[in-house]
């Protein structure tokens, strides 16, 4: 082990951080007395202080590497950090050869729901055994399949929790099945994550006790086919803490079983109340009341994914109430990201509403954030792009970027700024027109969040080879139409994947006719295995098909390319949710006809979500911004991260009401809190996301951030400051 000021100076050095701490990082740091809740401000260093406080733990104190868990929000987040402490350690080792032997691979370092997951399995908890962990998607796939709900056609139930049913068309009409499996997924979420009393939702009666006996139904059915959610997931870990099993988790008493002494939670501000109640029956537990909590209340966005800020808010309730002791609460206030006068704009932003300063919404005793950068200059740090037309708004972003900030050198690389927005989706009322734009432009675009996975031709020209595989006779394009007699949306997309499939079939470039030919063998060989296998299973399921037609042209050469390889890699994971079910498994019926019912459950169940889900590509890990590209993103994408320039357009959009304020309202009388929480209309809360959304994409800047709106965008919205447009307009500057 080293002292404390060595490890310091260790990681001032060059070939570590290369700077020091200031003084409320280091107090942050070095602190020992107990709970310790961080309120850390944009750029003001949170990640170095997390990395910093594990390595003096491990490298100062001589903890135990398997006595420290460390959570984040997202496996990104989480390599991050431990690719830094990897780095870090390394510099120490250099300086100090005593710190050899420290491993940092027994730190338990994850999200919470990976490290729930392996410590169950590594314990062997009795509620946990062989069982499957369901994804978003399987977990869709499992409650159309298995819960009762989804069944449950009373129109006065749905009406009455309508805010968690996505896209419901005509309200005098049930939604549809997969709208209702949704919307079941969202309540059934809420009632685990909010750590709601059934019992109480039983004895109100009335669509609460309805609620209520469908959850009990949907709980038994995963425990009788050995599934668990995510939401689930945590609750069986809440209960393994107070087993014979926790307790040798959280005490030790083998030489491979150490106790658990430090709890360390970055993005605290997006936790939700189970999660609450994990950390603090941790803490709890642990020997030194050891818990440290990271984050900023002000730019939670995590609602909608059952994210409380209370938690983070109310942090000193909670540790007073659940250890008996007050947390040492210190504010990382400075910040190191950016332009002075973007961080006067942002400070001005987020104190500036009537809404923010109401008792519970922001933590008590937080001062502005200090800019502490070295960006100067008396340029116009913040601007704002105005124009008469919303649609004339695109073309002045792409002009700027083009033709001043890469022409006039300011700007080296196109991925030097980002143009956020709240929905990236390349539709015509999202990120459509901008994409357009750069397009034109010649500027090429990164934006993985624009829900066109299913758009793309390789994605659909390999469901489409399968479905010729299985459906030879198009049974999709004539048995599946709705009571008007006309086809159902998702077949008219289906049509739309053969006519790709076919087209690409016909071009020059097209130059082997393997697929072809296996497509034809495969239409022979499947009608004589139907004929030989009568009422049976065929021995082949969808997932092997699938495989099969990837080795062939031209998707062997389509593998090569990253990002389609990318792409059907999703797909065959996709499919693999669906063969989890057993559902994939080819089966003929008594006429010697692959059976209809077969079909029937994989375009109803499987192809119309595929449809329906908006799927995203999914994001190179490794990589946040290819060079070359600009980034389009979604604010909740971009957060935690910086550019150069940043511009923020859809200004005129405001947070829609949804499940997750009214639910966070309406589950209020049913919820085990640990004390009261500020319990305010759905209308408040959706201001309160707004602007804290803005607040996040305006911290983003580092040198330039650019408003992009219409004079109404900004007056009849949060946009600017305490909704002062007349102010906002004489000090920014109009390009």
């Amino acid at each position: 082990m080293i002292n404390l000021s060595t490890f310091h100076e260790s990681l001032a050095q060059p070939t570590a951080r290369g700077y020091d701490l200031d003084e409320k990082q280091k107090e942050a740091v070095e602190y020992e007395g107990g709970p310790l809740w961080l309120l850390a401000g944009p750029g003001s260093g949170k990640s170095e202080v997390l990395v910093t406080r594990t390595l003096k733990l491990l490298c100062v104190d001589g903890v135990n590497p398997r006595s420290i868990m460390l959570t984040t929000f997202t496996n990104k987040a989480a390599r991050n950090l431990e690719d830094r402490l990897a780095a870090y350690l390394a510099a120490l080792q250099e300086t100090s050869p005593s710190l050899q032997s420290v491993d940092l691979a027994d730190i338990r370092i994850g999200t919470i729901h990976s490290l729930c997951n392996d410590i169950l399995q590594e314990y062997r908890s009795p509620n946990y055994q062989n069982v499957r962990l369901l994804n978003d998607v399987e977990q869709h796939l499992f409650t159309y399949r298995n819960a009762e709900i989804a069944k449950h056609e009373d129109l006065a139930f749905w009406r009455e929790f309508e805010h968690s049913v996505k896209d419901w068309g005509n309200k005098d009409y049930c939604p549809n099945k997969w709208k209702r499996v949704k919307a079941s997924a969202t309540l059934f979420n809420h009632i685990v994550e909010d750590r709601v009393d059934v019992q109480k939702m039983l004895l109100e009666g009335g669509h609460w006790a309805t609620l209520a006996k469908y959850y009990q139904q949907y709980v038994q059915a995963l425990k009788s086919n050995y599934r668990c959610d995510f939401a689930h997931l945590q609750s069986c870990f809440l209960e393994f803490i107070n087993s014979p099993g926790g307790q040798r988790f959280l005490e030790g008493g083998t030489k491979d079983q150490v106790p658990l002494q430090h709890i360390l939670v970055d993005e605290y501000q997006d936790t939700n109340p189970i999660q609450e109640g994990i950390y603090l029956a941790l803490a709890h537990q642990t020997p030194h009341d050891t818990i440290t909590v990271v984050g900023d209340d002000d730019q939670a966005l995590y609602r909608f994914r059952g994210g409380n800020v209370s938690c983070m808010v109310n942090f000193d309730k909670a540790c007073m109430i659940s250890l008996g002791k007050s947390p040492h609460k210190i504010q990382l206030d400075k910040n190191y990201r950016s332009h002075s006068n973007i961080v006067n704009f942002f400070n001005s932003y987020i104190t500036s509403f009537s809404e923010m300063k109401m008792p519970g919404v922001r933590a008590p005793g937080k001062n502005p954030v200090k800019a502490s950068s070295s960006i100067s200059g008396s340029y116009p740090a913040v601007s704002w792009i105005e124009r008469k037309k919303v649609g004339d708004l695109p073309n002045a972003v792409a002009d700027v970027v083009k033709n001043y900030l890469i022409s006039d050198g300011i700007l080296s690389d196109y991925s030097q700024c980002v143009l956020l927005v709240r929905s990236a989706k390349d539709s015509p009322n999202n990120a459509g027109p901008f994409i357009k734009a750069f397009e034109e432009r010649g500027i090429p675009v990164y934006n993985p969040r624009s829900k066109s996975f299913m758009e793309s031709e390789e994605v659909q020209c390999l469901i489409a080879a399968l479905i010729e595989v299985i459906d030879q006779d198009h049974t999709f394009s004539t048995d599946y139409k709705n009571p008007t007699g006309k086809p159902y949306e998702w077949v008219l997309t289906v049509q739309k994947w053969m006519n790709t499939l076919k087209t690409v079939r016909c071009s020059p470039e097209f130059s082997t006719n393997e697929l072809d030919e296996y497509l034809k063998n495969s239409n022979v060989s499947l009608l004589k295995l139907c004929q030989h296998h009568k009422g049976g299973f065929l021995n082949r399921n969808l997932l092997e098909i699938l495989h099969r037609i990837l080795a062939l042209e031209p998707f062997h050469t389509w593998q090569k390319d990253s990002v389609k390889n990318q792409r059907f890699s999703k797909v065959t994971r996709l499919f693999d949710g669906y063969h989890s079910f057993k559902l994939d498994g080819l089966r003929s019926n008594e006429l010697g006809k692959l059976d209809p019912y077969f079909l029937h459950q994989f375009y109803q169940m499987f192809i119309s979500y595929l449809i329906d889900a908006g799927i995203d590509d999914d994001e190179d890990e490794e990589v946040i911004v290819p060079q070359g590209s600009l980034p389009i993103m979604t604010i909740h994408q971009a957060k935690g991260l910086e550019f150069p320039f940043v511009f923020v357009a859809q200004l005129g959009q405001k947070q829609r009401i949804g499940a997750a304020q009214i639910l966070e309202r309406d589950l209020a009388k049913f919820r085990q809190d640990l004390y009261p929480r500020s319990i305010r209309s759905p209308e408040e809360l959706a201001v309160e996301d707004d602007i804290r959304l803005l607040y996040v994409a305006y911290s983003r800047a580092q040198y330039s951030l650019t408003l992009v709106g219409t004079k109404n965008h900004i007056k009849n919205h949060v946009a600017a400051p305490g909704r002062n447009y007349s102010d906002f307009q004489r000090s920014t500057k109009v390009i």
